[in-house]
């Protein structure tokens, strides 16, 4: 039955399941202060149904400037909520931490990572997302860390 009512069915709960994402993601850009949202402010967002990205085993978001694209994966580990609050504040940390504020991280990264093998910008960006996030994640949920995503120039 190819081409017939199965398919328009199937293409309809596709699009009506990409309306329900795209209702969840504007709910999560109304968590964060204004600032930070306007950063994605008309960019498309491609989501990728496996756990990592289409063609990319490594990665489980990217944010294209160029083409104005974020593509976010549904990685098993953590919700697609979690990687979408990440992807932003990698922008976060690009544009709106300043200098000083990086400095002050690097610090608290150096005494509270508890053997987490990541970057102090990785880690700022797990910390970002878990301040965010519906449902947090143990391993980034550090006193120290809300404290200083609380305290970001707004």
């Amino acid at each position: 039955m190819q081409g017939g009512m199965g398919d328009q069915f199937m293409q309809a709960g596709m699009q009506d399941d990409m309306d329900s994402e795209k209702a969840d993601i504007a709910k999560t850009l109304e968590k964060l202060p204004d600032s930070h949202a306007a950063l994605v402010q008309g960019y498309n967002w491609k989501l990728h149904p496996g756990n990592t990205l289409n063609g990319d085993e490594e990665h489980v978001g990217y944010m294209d400037d160029q083409d104005k694209e974020i593509a976010i994966s549904s990685p098993w580990n953590y919700g697609r909520e979690f990687t979408v609050l990440h992807e932003i504040a990698h922008r976060v940390w690009e544009k709106l931490v300043p200098p000083e504020y990086k400095k002050m991280w690097f610090h608290i990264v150096q005494n509270t990572q508890d053997k987490q093998d990541q970057s102090p910008e990785e880690l700022f960006c797990m910390a970002y997302a878990n301040r965010y996030a519906k449902n947090k994640i143990v391993i980034h949920d550090h006193p120290q860390w809300h404290e200083f995503i609380e305290r970001l120039p707004q």
